[in-house]
C-alpha cells in the first residue's frame, strides 16, 4: 500500500487513486462491503484491473489509501491555517479536527460499519507518529492515547447525531487533557 506520508504523488497518480477510493466509498451505498469486487471497483472507477494492481493488492489498502489521503489533506490544512488553528492540544484544533473529519463522516461510519476500523486507527497512529511526535516531541504513547480517544469521541458523536456542538466536545477534551482526573481527585477528598 502507498505511504501518503512519505511519498509524493502527481497529479494524474493522485488523481486515479482517488477515483479508485471514491469508487468504494460509492458502492458501499449499494452493496455490502464484503460483497464488492474488485471488477466492481475498477468499473465505477473508470480504471483498469491492471492499473487497480499496480497500486493496491485488495480493496482494504486502497480504502486504506482513499483515507491516508483524507488525512493528507487535513495535514496540509493544518499548515496552511496555522495560526488560526493553534497549538495541538488547543480548543481550537480539537474543533478544527472535529469539524474537518465530518466532512467525511460518512466515509469514516462507513469503514466503521463494515468492520475497518483499523484503517482509521492505523492511519491516526501513523499521522501522531510521523507528524505529531516529531514537531511536539510529546511521549508516542501518550499520543497514541490522545489519538485514540480523540478518533473514539469523534465516531460517537457522529453515531449519536452530534448532539453537542464540536466546541462543546473540544472543551470537553482540552479540559480533561488539561487536567485528567481531576474529579477523581476530588472525590477522594
Amino acid at each position: 500500500m502507498a505511504d501518503l506520508f512519505s511519498k509524493n504523488y502527481n497529479k494524474r497518480t493522485r488523481f486515479t487513486r482517488v477515483c479508485i477510493g471514491e469508487a468504494i466509498f460509492a458502492l458501499m451505498d449499494k452493496k455490502e462491503y464484503k460483497d464488492i469486487r474488485i471488477s466492481d471497483i475498477v468499473k465505477r472507477a473508470g480504471v483498469s484491473r491492471m492499473t487497480f494492481y499496480h497500486y493496491y493488492e485488495t480493496k482494504e489498502d486502497a480504502l486504506a489509501d482513499f483515507f491516508h489521503e483524507i488525512v493528507a489533506g487535513y495535514i496540509r490544512e493544518c499548515i496552511s491555517e496555522k495560526e488560526k488553528i493553534g497549538k495541538f492540544h488547543d480548543i481550537t484544533s480539537i474543533v478544527h479536527a472535529l469539524k474537518y473529519f465530518d466532512q467525511y463522516a460518512g466515509f469514516i461510519l462507513k469503514l466503521v460499519d463494515a468492520k475497518l476500523y483499523y484503517i482509521v486507527i492505523d492511519a491516526m497512529n501513523a499521522y501522531m507518529k510521523n507528524r505529531i511526535q516529531p514537531r511536539y516531541k510529546i511521549p508516542i504513547y501518550e499520543l497514541y492515547f490522545y489519538g485514540g480517544a480523540l478518533l473514539n469521541i469523534f465516531i460517537m458523536w457522529e453515531q449519536d447525531g452530534k448532539q453537542e456542538s464540536a466546541e462543546e466536545i473540544a472543551r470537553m477534551v482540552a479540559n480533561s487533557v488539561a487536567d485528567p482526573g481531576k474529579d477523581e481527585v476530588k472525590n477522594k477528598m
